[in-house]
């Protein structure tokens, strides 16, 4: 049997898509001849030919619902609030809204859509979820409760719906290099990774698309690393 990662055209709902590695998922599913469905709280000033641009928050299912076509057959949820600081610093709120935008955002618009889904669930954790990081107790703590709740997620939709996760180190967005102190950090940080190099937004972007296609049918409730070897590979020295 040959096995293709060029899939049949898939109805592709993906949230989070304004920016970074959501913004790539929807040009490379376009390009793909997929039919897209974007949702984000602020449309671009450009929508992009063949995606239906939904404004909309995830975390109330009735500002975009209505708007989705009767069956969903691939669902990527990137959004998520980065926060980071040590310990001493962090406020209870601040805890509060990485885990709202991380695990509770995904549970409301994966239960909402639930009658619609048919295929594949790809969430975005990170790779502080499984690796300790100094001042990354909110998004380690939100994002290891995002990869429990898709593992279980996986066991209770199958054999229907296939659910996994991506778990990248920092990529270069505008997000990711805000919190880091800007592009003159990169080198830093890139040298801290086995394999001395960030995985680009659109590496992530067509891992998700990977795990979609026909490639990944016998996958569900994994996680995979895109994270030049950080949480494995372990450096000299």
């Amino acid at each position: 049997m040959e096995i293709s990662n060029q899939s049949t055209p898939l109805k592709h709902f993906i949230a989070g898509a304004s920016r970074g590695i959501g913004r790539s998922l929807v040009d490379q599913s376009i390009a793909m001849g997929h039919e897209v469905y974007a949702i984000s709280r602020t449309p671009p000033e450009t929508v992009p030919t063949g995606c239906h641009w939904i404004s909309g928050d995830v975390s109330d299912p009735s500002s975009y619902t209505d708007q989705l076509p009767d069956q969903i057959d691939a669902l990527t949820f990137c959004p998520g609030k980065v926060v980071l600081g040590p310990l001493k610093r962090l406020r209870f709120e601040q805890m509060l809204e990485t885990y709202q935008t991380s695990v509770l955002d995904a549970f409301t618009l994966i239960q909402a859509i639930l009658p619609k889904l048919a295929g594949s669930i790809v969430l975005f954790s990170s790779v502080a979820a499984r690796t300790g990081l100094p001042n990354h107790c909110a998004i380690s703590a939100a994002k290891s409760g995002l990869e429990g709740f898709g593992i279980a997620l996986a066991a209770e939709l199958a054999p229907k719906v296939r659910v996994n996760l991506i778990a990248p180190t920092l990529t270069p967005t505008e997000m990711g290099l805000a919190m880091v102190g800007g592009e003159k950090m990169i080198p830093m940080i890139e040298g801290r990774h086995p394999l001395k190099k960030l995985p680009s937004v659109e590496e992530a972007a067509a891992t998700a698309l990977f795990l979609h296609s026909s490639a990944a049918v016998s996958m569900t409730g994994q996680i995979l690393k895109v994270d030049g070897g950080m949480s494995r590979a372990k450096l000299p020295g």
